[in-house]
């Protein structure tokens, strides 16, 4: 095979730590409308069942569409708990994003998005905190204060973009009205944020909530976790569904949020790190979400992020998506780990793969550097499990690694993300690209979703060509040879 190069992998002692496993705490849906529909609450349940995917962010909960505010601007707030608790019927926890701007109470008519989010400021700030506040008592009313202990309340979504036309002052002060009118029913219930994107504004917004401000004079860190989102690409926000994406290596994710880490230094005490939004690029209608690649781009990041965030929310879990509008395509560049059909795509297996590997972590130690491979082990009881990985980075050549695991005897189960096998896109092309596909082409779509099932060969070894994950099941001592 071209360019295929040995390489050896040596499974060693345990480093005295459980894995980590950041890529199983939440998952993003588009706003919170959609959850009015039938079938995106069953995609999420997968999430939830097969990833164990326990948070749920999504944009809206205010918006127009589910009516909590009314034309002479009292408040209603049906719709909006029908949406929480469908989540939570999921066995899904909200981490409830406070926006957009109600018509009713909005400064201007600007919006985003094609269910238009409406991002400007409130007429009447003192009315948005009533939202806020009533908002939280019917919460109260209805879920139990035990219940909203679990949730985590982040104002606003990517204020440093078209989602918000008012000022960063202006985005404080919204800040700082919903976290007085949540913390003023219980002190213990978490508000966070900026949720900006790029990583943008951390520094500013550390040093705002570390003092009191006129409209929350509390003393102490007047914040109980930061959010913020990252994408390997130079996008920037569209309000569309077309854009130039230039992809850039994985590495650059790490690097943002370990920065982020450090500027975190500036607040009076140490609180939780949210990666809210994350993707192989911003990109809308970006093929590089589809394709198989993106498993193992996906495994690389959280692996090394693991000791920087305290958890991560993908963007996003279904194709059930509208803010370009909605599109039937089996696949269409969408951001999903389930298409529009509920069919898995790669990404959905290496959210599997890396919720598979746990229990206490073995070291794992390449025969020579080789930067696009990875690999993480962890043992429970006798089983050991182990994920490898090829990133396929865009910046740089990649290679096709046959790869033989030290003392491993044949005969471990393993399970690889390839194209046609756990990644159906590619099957989607050799169809011709089907804009509606038959029933028969979808169901051939749905057996190429299933990762290629093999036993290892202590002769063969593994090849992982560029953009594969694999992950290998056996059990300790008999398959490790001394």
């Amino acid at each position: 095979m071209k360019n295929q190069e040995k390489i050896g992998l040596s499974i060693g002692s345990a480093t005295g730590e459980n894995v980590r496993n950041i890529g199983s705490f939440g998952i993003n849906s588009c706003h919170a409308a959609l959850w009015l529909r039938e079938d995106l609450p069953r995609h999420f349940r997968r999430l939830r069942e097969e990833l164990g995917m326990r948070y749920v962010r999504c944009h809206g909960i205010f918006n127009d569409q589910l009516e909590a505010v009314a034309p002479d601007g009292s408040f209603h707030f049906e719709k909006p708990l029908t949406v929480l608790e469908r989540i939570l019927d999921n066995g899904q926890i909200p981490f409830l994003e406070l926006s957009g701007m109600p018509g009713a109470l909005a400064r201007t008519e600007e919006s985003v998005c094609h269910y238009r989010f409406r991002s400007a400021p409130p007429r009447d700030w003192r009315r948005w905190e009533e939202l806020v506040e009533q908002f939280l008592h019917v919460l109260i009313e209805r879920f139990g204060r035990e219940e909203l202990c679990r949730w985590y309340f982040e104002v606003w979504n990517e204020p440093d973009l078209p989602f918000w036309t008012g000022t960063q002052e202006e985005y404080f002060k919204l800040y700082d009205l919903s976290r007085v009118a949540i913390k003023r029913q219980d002190s213990r219930f978490r508000v966070g944020g900026p949720a900006t994107s790029k990583t943008a504004w951390i520094a500013d917004f550390c040093r705002h909530v570390s003092a009191p401000s006129p409209e929350d004079p509390s003393p102490g860190c007047r914040c109980d976790f930061v959010s913020t989102h990252a994408y390997p690409s130079d996008i920037a926000f569209l309000d569309g569904a077309e854009g130039e994406v230039r992809l850039q290596s994985a590495d650059l994710l790490p690097r943002l949020l370990t920065r982020v880490r450090q500027t975190m230094k500036l607040l009076p005490e140490p609180v939780p790190l949210f990666l809210g939004e994350w993707n192989s690029s911003a990109g809308p209608l970006a093929f590089n979400h589809d394709e198989c690649a993106n498993a193992a781009f996906i495994v690389k990041t959280m692996a090394e992020l693991r000791s920087v965030c305290t958890g991560s929310l993908f963007w996003n879990g279904s194709d059930i998506y509208e803010e370009c509008g909605f599109h039937s395509a089996p696949f269409h560049g969408g951001y999903g780990l389930l298409n529009v059909n509920g069919i898995p795509k790669a990404s959905f297996h290496a959210f599997r793969f890396l919720r598979a590997v746990s229990g206490e972590e073995l070291s794992a130690v390449w025969s020579r550097p080789a930067k696009c491979l990875g690999a993480l082990a962890a043992r429970e009881q006798k089983t050991v499990r182990l994920l490898l990985w090829n990133y396929l980075d865009p910046e740089k050549e990649n290679e096709t690694f046959e790869i033989r695991i030290d003392g491993l005897k044949s005969g471990a189960v393993c399970e690889q993300v390839m194209p046609e096998n756990g990644s159906a896109y590619e099957s989607w092309l050799r169809q011709g690209a089907p804009e509606f596909a038959s029933v028969a082409e979808l169901s051939q779509l749905e057996s190429a979703s299933h990762p290629r099932r093999f036993r290892y060969s202590a002769d063969a070894g593994i090849s992982l060509a560029p953009g594969e994950i694999a992950l290998l099941t056996f059990e300790l001592p008999e398959m490790i040879e001394p």
